[in-house]
């Protein structure tokens, strides 16, 4: 299924002060509420995008806070839906819990319309809202755990179903449109992923349905979309839709771990063993840091985060392996690297909030002095804790207060601009990381006779290498459509047996994402020439699976123009 490219509509409050800051800004504030374990809610942008588009800044405002990284929002850690708080004027004046789209834009609405007022009364205005105290609406809340329920029950969270939407029905645009039938019958999106199954998947997860070849050649001829959903204590029984009724047994799938109906046995999986730990099973593979117990979500504060290091030039000429050594010894991995040299437009857009600043020709002239290194580091709480690490920003500081600090240790004689940058806080994380590893798209195939014996261990060691499988689908390439695929090799002595292999059966065709994903694809795939491969790459995919230089198991777009002309001919426009 194509997705669009996410706009950032929302920012991010990620430390006390920016708490304050978004409170004392003008019009609504609407702050959604996340866990660290699943992220914000993706279900609700388009109702976010819709609003903000039409009233803009001055009525409306949205962020999103993670509950574990605030103070103010310690009482919500924990909670297995989204909350959304709506602020005017520094007060919280309504709650929305779970992903509610009719109610949540019902509050919306009515709420910005008390901002116009507001506005246009001035002074003469007076509220129409009673301030409310999370704290206690929190505890007003609170009800014992019930036992007997059809589907899993954790304590006053409500109850949840997974469901598993068909390849079919994800590549043919249906994912929204279903999850807005969920919502509109009153349940929320707690949690939602799309992956790709292989055969051995399949027969542990379906059993019955698993013997009929048909069914596994539907079930892994491209991504599934699992939704966790949960309809919270606010819902009643007679309030809302069953799911059986609203989601079409043709398009997706309902699981339901313990007692089931005899309706809902109508669109059961078949499954002989029980259904709880197969439920349990599919839970793991699409949500695995997803746990309902509390006590694991509201027990640590501690976040996998990412953050963006520099290795400015001068320390990556003299001691590169030895700061590298240092940042592993200090407990972070590195995810992704990559030497750049910052033209001077660059490195000033960059460094831009620092413009006008006695240091900055100083600085614009060094970063631009040789190439840099950018590391993308994870570890719990990376941000802070490379910052700690870091020590001040100016050198002699940093020498004489903090002479274990990085920036201490790893100084340059006669250089007095500090060799080593890192983003201050989570937003300007995510800004730096995407600056330096922009999200990639690529083209990436198996060729016929890989696709007939190899398809489901390739497609694993792909999803295992982080890349996001964002389109899939399985074809047969005429002779003409070959020809024009390999157009760049016509004339060759390879050619006409290329395209007779390529036209000989189906092949299985990818847009794969990610960060720096063309090197990264053809990294993964390794040398043309198989011999080659399991010499100088032998985990290479080609290592592993190729036959030949003909027949060497997987193809990748070579740049960047090589693969946008290779995603619009397999699949034609894409939205960006």
């Amino acid at each position: 299924m194509s997705r669009k490219k996410d706009v950032q509509i929302q920012i991010e409050i990620s430390s006390e002060e920016q708490w304050e800051e978004a409170l004392s800004g003008p019009g609504l504030l609407v702050i959604e509420v996340y866990q660290r374990w699943c992220g914000p809610c993706k279900a609700v942008q388009n109702i976010f995008r819709k609003l903000r588009s039409e009233y803009g800044d001055d009525l409306l405002r949205l962020a999103v806070g993670e509950a574990s990284s605030l103070l103010e929002l310690s009482s919500l850690k924990g909670k297995c839906q989204p909350v959304f708080l709506f602020y005017s004027g520094g007060t919280l004046v309504s709650i929305v819990r779970g992903v509610n789209g009719p109610l949540l834009q019902k509050t919306m609405l009515e709420l910005v319309d008390q901002e116009k007022k507001k506005q246009e009364l001035g002074s003469k205005y007076v509220p129409e809202v009673h301030e409310l105290f999370l704290e206690d609406n929190h505890q007003a809340r609170k009800k014992p755990p019930t036992t007997q329920n059809a589907d899993i029950e954790i304590g006053d969270h409500g109850t949840y179903h997974v469901v598993i939407i068909k390849p079919d029905a994800v590549v043919g645009g249906q994912v929204e449109g279903i999850i807005q039938k969920a919502l509109d019958a009153g349940f929320s999106i707690v949690a939602e992923e799309e992956r790709v199954l292989d055969e051995e998947q399949i027969h542990a997860f379906y059993k019955e349905k698993a013997k009929e070849p048909a069914f596994v050649k539907a079930m892994s001829s491209g991504p599934v979309h699992a939704l966790i959903l949960s309809k919270g204590d606010e819902v009643g029984e007679g309030e809302s839709h069953s799911l059986t009724a609203i989601i079409d047994p043709e398009h997706a799938e309902l699981i339901q771990p313990k007692k089931r109906s005899k309706v809902v046995q109508d669109v059961d999986l078949g499954m002989s063993e029980s259904s709880t730990e197969v439920a349990s099973r599919q839970l793991a593979y699409f949500f695995p840091t997803f746990d309902f117990s509390l006590e694991m979500h509201a027990g640590s504060n501690a976040r996998i985060e990412k953050t963006l290091a520099l290795i400015r030039p001068s320390l990556l000429r003299e001691k590169k392996d030895e700061i590298l050594k240092t940042i592993h010894d200090s407990g972070f991995q590195i995810a992704m690297q990559r030497e750049v040299t910052l033209t001077e437009d660059q490195a000033k857009e960059f460094y831009k909030e620092h413009e006008g600043t006695d240091f900055f020709p100083c600085l614009i002239n060094h970063m631009t002095s040789g190439p840099v290194l950018a590391l993308a580091l994870t570890r719990d709480d990376a941000i802070q804790h490379w910052r700690g690490l870091l020590g001040p920003k100016v050198l002699d500081e940093a020498k004489e207060r903090f002479p274990e600090s990085l920036r201490a240790q790893f100084a340059i004689d006669n250089v007095t601009i500090n060799q080593i940058h890192g983003s201050s806080n989570l937003e300007e994380a995510q800004r730096d990381l995407n600056r330096f590893f922009p999200t990639e798209h690529t083209l990436a195939v198996i060729k016929p006779d890989s696709t007939q014996e190899h398809k489901d261990t390739i497609m694993n060691q792909i999803k295992e290498a982080g890349f996001s499988i964002s389109q899939v689908k399985e074809t047969k390439l005429t002779r003409e459509m070959a020809e024009e695929f390999y157009k760049d090799h016509k004339g060759k002595d390879f050619f006409n047996n290329l395209v007779d292999y390529m036209s000989q059966g189906p092949s299985i065709m990818m847009i794969l994402s990610k960060e720096n994903a063309i090197a990264e694809w053809r990294e993964m795939m390794g040398p043309a020439d198989p011999e080659q491969a399991m010499q100088v790459k032998p985990d290479s995919l080609r290592a592993q699976f190729a036959k030949s230089i003909l027949e060497n198991a997987v193809h990748g777009s070579s740049n960047v123009q090589h693969a946008m002309d290779n995603i619009k001919f397999i699949f034609g426009d894409i939205p960006s």
